[in-house]
Order: structure tokens, then sequence, then C-alpha cells
């Protein structure tokens, strides 16, 4: 095993992290001061957590769902405890598509040791620090370094370097401003499958800001093998009742799964909610 303060130079004693935390998950006034006072400039700037699954990450305040896993400790905790019966399958092939910094592809790698994970994110900042904590937590994940997508190619990408990063995206929001715009490299689920780039998947887990419909297309038939069992997906809150977007729904159905939608268990809800589908 590696040890993980060789890739976390200047990483303060646990204790400093885990006042900082609660004193951040409490809300109180004078965290900014405190922050400065326990966190030197030239030392490594986020707060190391442990979350209620027993994983830890770097996280920094100031970003939202890093905000969650300290306050909560976790963030959308209702995704992972949907994947439990697909990871727990000896078969387990897990693809997190939209990996961000890694908090549910490496706990879920934590607590399914047997379960093979491949994990896809074309944000390079993101990618770093998703290498981060699969040394932080000792797991091994496959990461690719690109963008699911319909087809191969190229296709500009939106990142933002703070606050919320995990709106980085191939489908800019209206209103919403990023940090940055750069082409990624894009490629199809099925042409990864069929060139042997990774096993096909069991089960996935779909946080692509948007470009959902295009990734599930990018399947091909790869969608109604009967290998794959488990998909969690996020979508509008009135996805099952007025299937918005229409073309997201057919072809999940078509796909022979059926549609449920998950329960928030943090204080995360807005006007997208997590969905799964199951292969009976």
């Amino acid at each position: 095993m590696r040890d993980p303060s060789s890739i976390n130079p200047g990483l303060p004693p646990r204790w400093r992290d885990r006042i900082l935390a609660r004193y951040r998950a409490l809300g109180w006034r004078g965290f900014i001061r405190l922050y400065g006072l326990l966190k030197p400039p030239a030392g490594r700037r986020e707060i190391q957590v442990r979350t209620r699954y027993g994983t830890q990450f770097l996280v920094s305040p100031w970003d939202s769902v890093d905000s969650h896993v300290i306050a909560e400790g976790f963030y959308e905790s209702e995704v992972l405890e949907a994947l439990r019966p697909a990871l727990a399958a000896p078969d387990a092939v897990l693809w997190v598509i939209g990996a961000n910094f890694g908090l549910h592809a490496v706990t879920a790698k934590a607590l399914y040791p047997h379960a093979r994970v491949v994990a896809f994110e074309p944000s390079p900042a993101m990618g770093a620090r998703f290498i981060d904590h699969c040394f932080l937590n000792d797991v091994e994940i496959d990461l690719h370094a690109y963008a699911l997508s319909e087809h191969a190619g190229f296709l500009p990408f939106h990142a933002n370097a703070s606050g919320n990063p995990g709106m980085s995206t191939l489908h800019p929001s209206a209103g919403f401003s990023y940090d940055h715009r750069f082409f990624v490299a894009t490629n199809s689920p099925a042409r990864v499958i069929t060139e042997g780039l990774a096993p096909a998947p069991t089960a996935l887990l779909v946080d692509a800001e948007g470009a959902e419909e295009e990734i599930m297309r990018g399947f091909g038939a790869h969608l109604a093998a009967p290998t794959l069992r488990h998909i969690v997906f996020e979508a509008p809150n009135e996805f099952l009742t007025q299937r918005d977007p229409l073309a997201l729904h057919e072809l999940v159905t078509a796909g022979g799964f059926t549609l449920e939608k998950l329960e928030r268990r943090e204080k995360t809800a807005h006007a997208l909610s997590n969905f799964v589908a199951v292969k009976r």
C-alpha cells in the first residue's frame, strides 16, 4: 500500500481537520478566521473528512458537494444504497460516468472490494482529485479521462474550478456561468466495450449534467444486455409522471428496465432527482 501522506504534502495533523469539519458542520460564526489559522497557505488547503461509510476525502468547505459531505457525512447516499444489490453480485462491474472527485466510485470500491469499478471523468482537475482519493483509501479503480457520448470525437466542455465543480458539463445550463471552456475527447460506451477498453457494466451510475440521453444512446444494443441490471441516473423531478425528457424515458424502458424515483437522504433537494432502473 502506498502511504497516502506521500501524495498529500503539507497535510495538517488530523485534529485540525476534525475541528474545522465540526465547526463547519455546525455553522458556527468565525469559520473563515479559524480556517485561516489552521490552514496555512503553504500547506494543503482541503479538509480531510471521513464519510459515514468510512471512506476519506479531501474536500473544500467552499464547494457545494464537499460542504454536504462535511455537514452530513455524504452526498446523495440514496445513489449508493440503490446500487448495493448490484455491487454485492460476484460479477459486479460498476461504471461511474461523471465520477467527479470519486465520492461514489471510491466508496463503492471500498465497501465491495471484489467489484470492478470503472470511472469516467473528463475534467483534469477532478481527475487529479480522484486519483488522490484512490490512494487515500487504498483502492484500485480504472479511470478513463474522457467523456462518454453518443459518438467518438471532441466536444467543448464547460467547467468550474470552485463553487460547484460538479456542474461541469458538455451541456451548459442557460444562465449558469462557468470558469473554463476547453475541448475534451469523447467516446461511445459501445465502442469502449467492443474495443475492450473496459468490461461491460452490470451497473451504471450516470451523473453527466444533461448528457444522460446521448450516453444511453451511445450504448446501442448493450443497453438491453441481460448482464446490465441496474442504472442510476439524474433527471427532472417529474421524470416518471411526465416522461420528460421522453427520449431518455423510452431508451431506458426499451432496454427492459422498470423505473423508481429515489428519496433523498441528505438536504440536497433541487430541480433534479435520482432514479433507479432495474432489469427484473
